[in-house]
């Protein structure tokens, strides 16, 4: 019986395969890390608007007052919000590391008015900017509950 080798044309068909397949993959695995950071961005966004609630529950139905649209540092003074990773977006060129200066923008200032609209009116946003693709915003709504979609060009809250 005679054994067969690999011939060299036989080996560099198996190495251009390998060379697609591994081309194919790193796309995928990068998609991949960015949906996981939108995630975390996501859940960042439903902390800080539980805090705003709780904040809100606290005041008389009256969200904080802000300097600015992206500065927190009422829920960081009054301890509702311990951690300042919580501030920061993951997928952010820039993460933020302070309540002052956050990668959100907040819309509120105002009574809480629990009406038809609360499932479609928000309270607080990130920026596309913050996400790899620049196509994605989560939006955090008055009723609590949050959500990613892609922008569609209607004009959000100035962060001044």
């Amino acid at each position: 019986m005679i054994k067969r080798k690999f011939t060299l044309g036989e080996l560099l068909v198996i190495m251009v395969v390998l060379v697609l397949l591994i081309c194919l993959t790193i796309p995928l695995l990068k998609f991949g890390r960015e949906r996981a950071r939108r995630v975390n961005c996501m859940s960042n966004l439903k902390s800080i608007g539980l805090a705003l609630l709780m904040y809100s529950g606290d005041s008389e139905d009256f969200f904080i007052v802000t300097p600015n649209g992206n500065n927190f540092e009422p829920l960081n003074t009054l301890e509702i919000i311990n951690d300042s990773k919580v501030f920061g977006c993951p997928s952010a060129e820039h993460l933020a590391t302070t309540a002052r200066n956050s990668n959100y923008r907040y819309g509120g200032s105002g009574l809480l008015d629990d009406n038809e609209f609360a499932k479609t009116t928000t309270l607080a946003s990130d920026r596309s900017g913050n996400h790899l693709d620049r196509k994605w915003i989560n939006a955090l709504f008055i009723d609590g509950h949050a959500e990613g979609a892609k922008p569609d060009g209607t004009k959000t809250w100035n962060s001044f």
